[in-house]
């Protein structure tokens, strides 16, 4: 992995996330704003990405074989991380209903808004389509055993399962489908995706500056005191060990690239959403998702480096 490559894609978003920032400073952004930043990023820029990755990728059997691995690796994944970051929070002496929150905020993070994008910028469309099928197998966790961990006391509910699905899945489906069939699009629409996966990186940073200035603006730098485990956990300690157990996997380059970028993510946005409706401590996630995020534009490039002396 070119570390001079990540650490110019994780500034420019930086930057992007900056003008985000000052342009909600500036004008007043309302809840339909941000909704429509955000339908606009997971149902058309993202797809698009998805799609784009497949048509401009040779899609042989050796391509499929890394979906399904990178599928079963972030399945796996996350699983781990679940168990690893909960191991910790009992070790910390977390009480258990919110040792468990903090297991959910350190242990997932951002691979679909942040990491889709980023891996698209980075290692072309098709690190675009792996960042999205390893996103699909942390949603997969989210809405089975993460919303298990949150509703304390509750059973799993198999109505949990129909979040997963969405346009961003349905976009794989078609993709990989059409691949098998050997569907030749139509220039129009090969364009169409292209110019349209463009959007995904801008538009997703913009939406993240927005959102950190309404937060900060509404609850300054206040913290809460545990928040250094979350953060140490999901940007430094779990990608350590994800250097560790994949330097004794034999994975192609650019599926191991992949994982390890993403594994170095920031808290994940729908924590937010979840804390909200099934918590009483949104602030919590809310605090997570903006220090985590900011701090990551220095800790990805980290990652990255570390990665250099591995492999």
């Amino acid at each position: 992995m070119d570390v001079a490559v990540v650490a110019t894609a994780i500034t420019v978003m930086g930057i992007m996330i900056l003008f985000g920032y000052f342009l909600s400073a500036k004008i007043p952004v309302n809840k339909e704003t941000k909704q429509v930043l955000v339908v606009v990023v997971l149902n058309i820029a993202v797809p698009s990405v998805i799609l784009n990755g497949v048509f401009n990728t040779e899609v042989s059997g050796d391509l499929l074989r890394q979906v399904g691995i990178i599928l079963l690796i972030s399945i796996c994944f996350h699983l781990a991380a679940i168990v690893f970051a909960l191991l910790f929070a009992r070790i910390a002496g977390f009480q258990s209903t919110f040792a468990k929150r903090m297991t959910i905020l350190a242990a997932l993070g951002n691979t679909g808004f942040i990491g889709i994008p980023l891996c698209m910028t980075i290692f072309g469309p098709t690190g675009g389509l792996l960042a999205a099928i390893f996103d699909a197998g942390l949603d997969f966790v989210i809405f089975t055993v993460g919303l298990y961990l949150l509703q304390s006391g509750s059973g799993f509910r198999l109505r949990q399962l129909k979040s997963l699905v969405n346009v961003p899945l349905a976009a794989v489906i078609v993709g990989i489908t059409s691949a098998f069939l050997n569907f030749e699009p139509p220039a129009v629409l090969q364009q169409l995706v292209e110019l349209l996966s463009g959007l995904a990186a801008p538009l997703a940073m913009l939406y993240i500056g927005i959102l950190l200035q309404q937060l900060l603006k509404r609850n300054g730098f206040r913290v809460f005191p545990q928040i250094w485990f979350p953060i140490t956990i999901r940007l430094l300690l779990i990608p350590a060990l994800t250097l560790i157990v994949l330097s004794f996997l034999p994975l192609q380059e650019l599926t191991r690239n992949v994982v390890i970028l993403l594994s170095g993510m920031p808290t994940f946005m729908l924590a937010a959403i979840l804390f909200s409706r099934y918590t009483d401590d949104e602030d919590t996630a809310v605090m997570t998702i903006s220090f985590s995020t900011i701090l990551s534009l220095l800790t990805i490039p980290l990652v990255a480096y570390a990665a250099s002396f591995f492999f």
